[in-house]
């Protein structure tokens, strides 16, 4: 969709208005008060990040938050400090009454949840930015493809490097845990 103009703001935040407006006055579906929560944090991994070398050639090359990640980079190097090998990545299943939410941290893309909700049912209601927000969450096929995001966004946060291509197995097996924890059985695996 087109942006970044005040009357498409606009527009948006009146569509919007009208979406919540219609599911208010349509027939709501009651919720018992039983909440159920399970939470952990896995460690997702980076690939190995670049050598003080290839940074020293980003510093020529590029321009932006990527060329200030790389001389955050090179300090750390030059500093003797730790480098992440993964990060601690929050996981989330609650259960309110019949209501399955799962709360996953960062900016995942839309595949999560669809792929999810094949799991679980569509009525399973998926949430980023919970708990934690680290970078953009790329699938496997993001990552192979490269493109939006999928190799750059972990250097506007600081991280040493692109994920590494078990996150997503690692994200999804975590979620389908949690869910055995409450006793909730995944429509298909």
């Amino acid at each position: 969709m087109p942006r970044k103009s005040v009357p498409l703001a606009k527009q948006y935040g009146q569509e919007l208005a009208l979406a919540v407006e219609a599911v208010l006055e349509g027939e709501m579906r009651k919720l018992e008060p039983r909440l159920k929560t399970a939470y952990s944090e896995v460690n997702i991994e980076f690939e190995n990040p670049p050598s003080k070398e290839e940074l020293n050639q980003m510093l020529v090359k590029e321009s932006g938050y990527i060329r200030n990640w790389a001389l955050e980079m090179i300090r750390k190097y030059e500093k003797g400090e730790r480098i992440l090998n993964s990060y601690p990545y929050p996981v989330q299943f609650w259960q309110l009454g019949d209501q399955s939410v799962v709360a996953l941290g960062g900016e995942p893309v839309v595949d999560y949840a669809i792929r999810l909700k094949k799991i679980f049912g569509p009525e399973l209601f998926v949430m980023g930015y919970s708990n934690d927000v680290m970078a953009y969450i790329p699938t496997v096929e993001i990552l192979r493809e490269g493109g939006y995001e999928g190799h750059t966004s972990q250097m506007a946060f600081g991280l040493p490097a692109k994920w590494k291509e078990s996150i997503e197995p690692t994200i999804m097996r975590e979620v389908i845990i949690l869910a055995e924890q409450l006793g909730i059985k995944a429509k298909s695996k």
